[in-house]
């Protein structure tokens, strides 16, 4: 803007108190890239990109003139652009504390709860606690709920997160275990079951029990001191020229401007008709970044009087276009306390709305401007808005203003309005409601908080005075069309009818006719979305009554509890939790670690931003970024590949590909390197673009062309791979003789059964770096693996060195989960090629979609089957067939699907079983390890069998459950005699701990009384084989040196990835040296320390890289022995150091190889050998809405054997985990292909993990006690993966809620329900007199939008 002398173009900011001025800012530069590359503060992480996890949360400071208060956000730093901040203050995790100098209360709090495992999201959510402080001293937890709707966590399962911070609440006191007894309330400790809720203190033999006896506590932990916080930069208070000057930045490729006046505005927009308007850059950011968008003139107008003012008028509220959400939200609460309800009634429900409309972060970044202008058709505002007949003011330079209502007639197609190129909208109109007016917004999502609508809606009605005579209708709705619709026809058709039962009846007939949708619809979902819209009709015209029958209480009889239920908002409902564990011996040594909840020895690190992960690693010398080149089609042959339009860019280094490496070096397993001629699936790699930089190599790889000739129809689903018998090969595993059985059983059945993959989801994406060691083809690998001897080996093999030339280092990975056993080998290894050809390091780390969709997930699985069984119950045989959807090449999906065999009757002794599995061959990426490893497929089948079982019988299915249960002594399918069983406890301490009984008793009382919502009641057990299936991989080694002041370092095979199996490893050690856990460290996994290492997986980690390092450390403890009897007093740094006096070693070798272990023959049917089974049982209460599918868990309780804890804080983190990520496998997430093989559901704006609100309101979790495991390290037992199942307990009581709606209409009880159960799937199931008015959709030749795989 030359033609301004105010304008600027030198940035100024301050972070963390420091001042920042930069006169060379590139438009394109996020908050979060310049943090990390040019500020070198990589405490904030990119876990997305696109502001739907939280991991890049700062908080930025703004000062209020006219207020004269300095206000804080929490904000997504890889949406903002640094260009937006001048004259702001960003505060990142670095800022507020360190390792160094002291931990803030919130970073202090959070790690000493145990709320940080793999750490990768901790910094964002260390800011969000952070900010909501700064804005609130002393919040509430519903306070706290609403600032961490924009952060997810994969590993924790968010409770010791609230915990931990529950402390800084007004909610501060002993946590209880929800139940209305709980001895909490009465100032004791809680005794329930076995051990001791946190927090709660209990008498024992006349003493009260020390610090060790609970998971944590709060005293002695820093109080949070609001006068202690950074100070707002004063010069920022002082200046106000920041504010009024104009800006102008130039890039190579944009330029950004913000202009300080409207006439400014007005002026650009004329110069530059296609320029975007940004507020928060939440929706541009997110197209530039993942749709390839370039926008070169971009204009941010928040400083703009026009656009940030709020004003009010007789008839409305005027909002400037550039006020963000939170603020409008603000202004409407206000109107809301100030005003009567009748007046407010539009204002009411957006604030309602604005509750689920994104997260924290987007809500205080986003205008409500950007919300029109984007023209979403799944705006969640939008239908609100145009249901309101909101009024919106246009002006140009030339053209000048206009106002234009925003109805029907204002979105003309697709993100597209009538607002002309040079106009700008300067603000929205938003009427007040008079006592005659009802107003009313819906939305359903996959995930209620911070999701994009499936439908929503705005509705709205005028009556005639002191009538029920429909005056005027609005019924606005989104997600039924390319824009925000209106139902002309029912709106028109309902004025003059009066507001009673055939009002409701018509209505919703004519509106199943003005909103349908094709069956090749974008989205999907065609009936489940029709039948939302008269569900929400259905809602409204409740609603409107209830409020009726309160001011025209002659005319309208009142809502009867059941209706009123159903027009109930959801409410917040602050968790309750219990964590109970057995405490260690009184004669246990205070030094002694094993047993106790010792913190995680990250922890600190990971909550200050301190701890280093691939990605925060500093650039080496000459170091150059890579980006891949990958297919576009399925099942095609390769025609050519042409780089050179990439190669012209500025930057890039070279294009690497097959014809740059020999064909045996090339091939890796069953697949290659680089794609050569054939690609089999979207997403398989063809190529790497090497640049001098992530953008510009990202850049260059879109421009390398491929031609393609696509050979045949793509197998994408099981079914396909079925009709087509396409599969790598099939193994049955059999006991019994189950075909003669089910000839002669009592009762029969059979049926089918599908449960969908699962995405892993880790935090942080595919990050490796390749360092070529200039001499003898040495290499250098620092990757994000679970599995550093396999990358060892396959990048050998591509670089034709051997095996010792190469050495792959692990410091701690963001989350694994299985992901990143094999298929990090597949990232990992084309990067060293490319580094070995150009001799330079090279750095990758994925963006989400490109990690989605390149690495595969969990194997969705088909099940087909028959059961016998008696009139009791009992099962007398049973045959299975397993499909698995494997993709494109086999991977370890053999040893999944071997693994989904052993576990095909969970925890039954089933006397006559066959079951077999197929590997399906299919051309989608390839699938792989996920936590469980084929095991939750496999029960998940049993579990299905025995409610069909049940529901035949009219049995309770926990009735049938326990008649089939294993025991010490039985003979498990594959041939293993059980071994100190402790199932019948396990299920008998979960059904007392949760009053299963009265329970269910309840919740049979409540269907009675209800229609509309529904609970359900389930309980399911869990029997997981511990070991690798195949033998050889169950060995483990440590090294262990000790040095002369006594400090010890330790390696061992295994990686750190959150699961805690480092700070496991130290209490090993330390109780085995007898020495501090402080005087032990473990810097990294490196396979030149250890070689040879399994992967860290199938849950035996612990089991035996423990027992690896307890030998190396009795070797220690053996030598040193001799000194210690000279002088046993003297200690250990005395006796080190005497040792290495006398040349004593103080270095050793550990090894460890579980004995026993052997695989099924699926030839001769030999039996199999694990190494112990771990058990477990969880009881789950759910509501349902029937009307919309939502539901929510409001009681869990889980006893999980663990044997001898090692750690039991590490333990209870790992058993919420796993079963938060079995919710999201089980009811949320939800993969989804088109039938031409594309993922449409790539990063979390589109795939929904669970968030902070998908836990239990009540959540219980106990240790069993007195299980000691003789088969482990100090008698501990496996965790990792057992408990994912264990949510299947609220799968099964989703299906026993909508078996009690579908009794309610008469359908039978008998009835397939897949999983996972979503919002569409459970509405589907429950059938009624809306559902009846949709009708099937049906192809008219065209394929649907997505197919399930």
């Amino acid at each position: 803007m030359s033609h301004d002398a105010r304008c600027s173009n030198t940035l100024v900011f301050f972070v963390n108190g420091a001042k920042v001025e930069d006169a060379d800012v590139d438009p394109e530069c996020s908050l979060l890239v310049y943090l990390r590359t040019k500020l070198r503060l990589c405490g904030t992480k990119l876990g997305c990109g696109e502001g739907g996890c939280g991991a890049c949360t700062v908080m930025l400071s703004k000062y209020n003139r006219d207020e004269d208060k300095v206000k804080h956000y929490s904000v997504n730093a890889c949406l903002t652009p640094v260009a937006s901040l001048h004259g702001m203050a960003v505060t990142t995790v670095e800022g507020i504390g360190s390792t160094k100098t002291g931990l803030h209360a919130v970073q202090e709090r959070l790690a000493k709860a145990h709320g940080s495992q793999c750490g990768f999201c901790t910094p964002g959510i260390v800011m969000s606690m952070y900010t909501l402080l700064r804005n609130n001293p002393h919040p509430t937890m519903a306070q706290l709920d609403e600032y961490f709707t924009g952060n997810l966590c994969r590993c924790t399962g968010y409770r010791p997160i609230l915990d931990g911070y529950r402390s800084l609440t007004t909610s501060a006191g002993p946590t209880t275990c929800g139940k209305a007894n709980c001895c909490m309330l009465n100032g004791g400790g809680c005794g329930n079951m076995n051990g001791q809720v946190n927090g709660g203190t209990e008498e024992l033999d006349g003493e009260l029990d020390q610090p060790g006896h609970h998971l944590y506590q709060t005293n002695g932990m820093r109080p949070y001191d609001p006068s202690q916080e950074i100070i707002f930069p004063p010069e920022l208070k002082v200046r106000n020229d920041l504010e009024r000057e104009s800006l102008e930045f130039k890039g190579p490729r944009v330029v950004f401007h913000r202009p300080a006046t409207l006439e400014q505005l007005l002026h650009l927009k004329d110069l530059h008709p296609t320029a975007k308007i940004i507020g928060g850059n939440t929706e541009v950011g997110v197209e530039v970044q993942y749709k390839n968008q370039l926008y070169p003139v971009l204009i941010n107008p928040i400083n703009v009087a026009e656009l940030t003012s709020i004003e009010e008028t007789s008839t409305a509220m005027v909002f400037g276009a550039a006020v963000t959400l939170t603020a409008l939200e603000e202004a409407l609460r206000d109107q809301v306390t100030l005003k009567h309800e009748s007046r407010t009634r539009v204002f009411a429900a957006i604030i309602e709305m604005l509750r689920w409309f994104a997260g924290k972060q987007i809500r205080n970044a986003a205008a409500i401007g950007g919300n029109v202008m984007t023209a979403s058709p799944i705006s969640d505002l939008n239908p609100l808005l145009m249901a309101a007949g909101a009024i919106l003011t246009l002006r140009s330079k030339n053209g000048g203003e206009r106002q234009v209502t925003l109805d029907h007639t204002f979105f003309t197609g697709y993100r597209r309005t009538i607002v002309l190129p040079q106009e700008v909208l300067i603000n929205i109109n938003i009427p007040f409601t008079q006592q005659n007016e009802y107003f009313f917004g819906y939305k359903q999502a996959r995930r209620r908080e911070d999701d994009i609508a499936i439908v929503n809606a705005g509705c709205k009605v005028v009556f005639r005075p002191d009538s029920i005579e429909v005056l005027k209708l609005d019924l606005a709705f989104g997600g039924m069309a390319p824009t925000t619709v209106m139902a002309l026809g029912t709106m028109k058709e309902l004025v003059g009818r009066k507001w009673d039962a055939s009002l409701l009846e018509d209505g919703t007939s004519q509106l199943a006719c003005d909103l349908p949708l094709a069956f090749s619809a974008p989205g999907g979902m065609v009936e489940y979305r029709r039948a939302l819209t008269l569900s929400f009709f259905f809602k409204f015209y409740l609603s409107v009554r209830g409020q009726l029958s309160q001011s025209l209480p002659q005319l309208v009889a009142p809502l009867t509890q059941d209706e009123q239920l159903v027009v109930t908002p959801h409410q917040y409902t602050e968790p309750a939790s219990s964590q109970v564990f057995q405490r260690v011996s009184p004669e246990q040594s205070k030094t002694d670690p094993i047993g106790r909840p010792i913190v995680h020895t990250s922890a600190f690190k990971q909550v200050t931003g301190e701890a280093v992960y691939v990605d925060d690693i500093p650039p080496f010398a000459n170091e150059l970024y890579a980006a891949f080149v990958i297919s576009s089609h399925a099942n095609a042959k390769i025609l050519g590949i042409d780089e050179s339009e990439a190669l012209k860019i500025e930057g890039v280094e070279r294009f690497i590909c097959a014809r740059d490496l020999s064909e045996e070096r090339n091939q890796r397993n069953d697949h290659e390197v680089f794609a050569s001629k054939m690609v089999d699936c979207i997403g398989q790699i063809v190529g790497i673009v090497v640049a001098k930089d992530q953008p510009t190599a990202q850049r260059a790889a879109r421009l390398v062309r491929i031609d393609y000739e696509d050979v045949d129809t793509p197998i994408i689903t099981i079914q396909d791979a079925i009709e087509k018998k396409s599969w790598w090969n099939k193994w049955t595993m059999k006991t019994g003789d189950a075909e003669a059985a089910l000839k002669v059983a009592v009762n029969t059945l059979e049926g089918e059964t599908h449960i969908s993959g699962q995405e892993h989801f880790y935090m942080e994406t595919n990050a490796h770096i390749a360092i070529p060691k200039g001499e003898d083809g040495e290499m250098e690998i620092i990757s994000t693996t679970q599995n550093p001897s396999d990358t060892q080996v396959m990048v050998a093999k591509a670089l034709g060195v051997a095996y010792n030339k190469v050495v792959c280092r692990i410091k701690r990975l963001g989350g694994g989960f299985g992901g990143k056993e094999t298929r990090s080998a597949d990232v990992s290894v084309p990067l060293c090629v490319a580094a070995s050809i150009i001799g330079r390091p090279i750095r990758m780390m994925l963006d989400r979609h490109e990690d989605m969709v390149i690495t595969g997930g969990r194997h969705p699985f088909l099940c087909r089957w028959r059961v016998g069984f008696t009139d009791q119950g009992v099962i007398t045989a049973a045959d299975l067939h397993f499909y698995a959807n494997c993709g494109n090449t086999i991977d370890l999906s053999i040893g999944v699907v071997h693994r989904s065999l052993y576990s095909t009757s969970n925890a039954y002794n089933w006397p006559n079983l066959s079951t077999t599995g197929y590997a399906c061959k299919t051309n989608l990426p390839s699938n792989t390890a996920f936590r469980g490893f084929g095991a939750p497929q496999g029960m998940f089948c049993s579990e299905d069998i025995m409610e069909h079982v049940a529901q035949y019988l009219h049995l309770d299915p926990r009735v049938v459950r326990e008649r089939n249960f294993y025991k010490t002594g039985d003979t498990t399918h594959f041939g293993q005699v059980i071994e100190r069983c402790t199932l019948s406890r396990c299920w008998k301490d979960v059904l007392d701990q949760s009053d299963y009984s009265t329970l269910r008793a309840n919740v049979q009382k409540f269907n009675s009384e209800h229609t509309y919502r529904k609970r359900g009641v389930s309980v399911v057990p869990v029997m997981f084989s511990i070991a690798f299936t195949l033998p050889w991989l169950n060995q483990a080694g440590a090294l262990v040196l000790v040095y002369r002041d006594g400090s010890v370092l330790l390696s061992h095979g295994g990686t750190e990835m959150g699961q805690g199996l480092h700070t496991k490893m130290i209490q090993v050690a330390s109780r085995t040296l007898d020495i501090p856990t402080e005087l032990i460290h473990i810097s990294e996994t490196a396979t030149d320390k250890v070689p040879n290492t399994s992967p860290t997986a199938a849950s035996v980690s612990s089991d035996i890289n423990g027992m690896a390092v307890l030998e190396a450390c009795e070797k220690i403890k053996e030598r040193l022995k001799p000194v210690i009897a000279k002088d046993p007093k003297a200690g250990w740094k005395s006796w080190v150091e005497e040792a290495y006096l006398q040349s004593i070693s103080l270095s050793a070798t550990g090894y460890y190889c579980t004995p026993g272990i052997k695989a099924y023959n699926f030839e001769t049917h030999e039996s199999a050998k694990f190494n112990y089974f771990s058990y477990g049982a969880a009881v789950s209460e759910v509501e349902v809405d029937c009307l919309t599918g939502d539901h929510s868990v409001l009681q869990t309780d889980i006893v999980m054997d663990v044997g001898d804890s090692l750690n039991p804080a590490i333990d209870v983190g790992q058993v919420e985990g796993a079963f938060m990520q079995g919710l999201g496998l089980f009811t949320l997430e939800e993969l989804r292909y088109s039938p031409s093989g594309v993922l449409l559901t790539r990063g979390p704006g589109a795939y929904k993990i669970p968030g902070f609100q998908s836990i239990p309101q009540k959540l219980s979790v106990s240790l069993l006690r007195d299980a000691p495991n003789p088969r482990a390290v100090f008698s501990s037992k496996a965790v990792g993966e057992p408990p994912l199942f264990l949510a299947a307990s609220v799968f099964f009581a989703i299906r026993n809620a909508v078996e009690a709606a579908r009794k309610d209409h008469g359908l039978e009880n008998i009835f397939r329900f897949d999983s996972p159960a979503t919002a569409e799937h459970i509405r589907m199931a429950c059938q009624d007199f809306l559902t009846e008015k949709i009708e099937p959709a049906v192809s008219k030749g065209e394929k649907p939008w997505s197919v399930t795989v």
